[in-house]
């Protein structure tokens, strides 16, 4: 059984000083590994490092016996043409070094369809991907639900840098396979051979249009309405929407998978019962 590593998302939080509360009952509800959204705690101000954040933070991971991964900030975009984007991303991957993380998480994102753009974006993650390469930081792309997974997949392939490989995210496949209508296990089978990072969440497989059509109306919605009505990428449990996992479980351990299967959901909304869904999902992989 300890051959899987099983981690869980930390939620995100506007006060470090709920940080040790966080990681502690992640802790007692059984995970081994906790990622840390990089936006959870003031790292980056106008993109420039924060040391006196990272260093409190260090003291606090620390202090808790956890493994950890990260997430790079949500509205990260590296095709825009201003240079913020592009230091945000350099500073994320220098406070991964510093706070010991060895692993960073970023969205693709839409494929803009540009030749430039979609070469500003190649260029920036290979120069991210070289600066974590001299500081031992590894960078993987996740693929979102506003997009084909194979654009995702493609752009990791093209890429070919010894750093950089795959987030695949179940939860987001799910979504993005019923809306674009290709088939999702296929796709897992496809993208198997490049994941080295795994988020593992849930859904009804029901795609939000506001998503694409007003992204801050989309963003107002309350997350018991939208679990209640299924509105979208609602990051439930594993195993409590309708995602074929136990058959993407399958293909990602014949195809060797041997990093965290990480549940990013909104582990909040579920408490006191994150033991028993971790116990769930343990069971699953053992048995795919």
């Amino acid at each position: 059984m300890g051959e899987y590593q099983l981690g869980v998302n930390v939620p995100v939080s506007d006060a470090m000083g709920s940080l040790k509360g966080e990681l502690e009952r992640i802790a007692a509800d059984g995970w081994a590994w906790a990622e840390l959204n990089l936006a959870a705690c003031p790292f980056l101000v106008g993109g420039r490092m924060q040391p006196p954040a990272v260093d409190y933070a260090k003291g606090v991971m620390e202090s808790v016996p956890l493994r950890y991964t990260a997430h790079a900030c949500y509205g990260l975009d590296l095709r825009k043409e201003d240079d913020l984007h592009r230091q945000v991303l350099l500073n994320s991957v220098r406070v991964c070094a510093a706070l010991g993380i060895h692993r960073l998480n970023l969205h693709f994102e839409a494929y803009s369809h540009d030749r430039q753009q979609e070469a500003r974006w190649a260029q920036r993650v290979r120069e991210a991907a070289d600066l974590g390469g001299e500081l031992g930081v590894a960078l993987n792309v996740e693929n979102v639900e506003i997009e084909d997974v194979r654009y995702a997949l493609e752009a990791v392939v093209a890429l070919d840098h010894p750093n950089v490989g795959m987030t695949l995210d179940l939860g987001h496949l799910w979504l993005s396979a019923n809306y674009f209508h290709y088939d999702y296990l296929e796709a897992v089978k496809d993208c198997a051979p490049r994941v080295r990072h795994l988020h593992v969440n849930d859904n009804g497989g029901v795609f939000e249009p506001m998503r694409l059509t007003d992204f801050d109306l989309y963003n107002t919605l309350g997350r018991g309405y939208r679990f209640t009505f299924d509105r979208g990428d609602i990051h439930v449990a594993p195993f409590w929407g309708t995602a074929p996992l136990a058959g993407a479980f399958r293909l990602l351990k014949e195809a060797g998978y041997s990093g965290v299967w990480l549940c990013e959901y909104y582990s909040k909304s579920f408490h006191p019962l994150n033991g028993q869904i971790r116990q769930r999902v343990l069971e699953e992989i053992e048995k795919a």
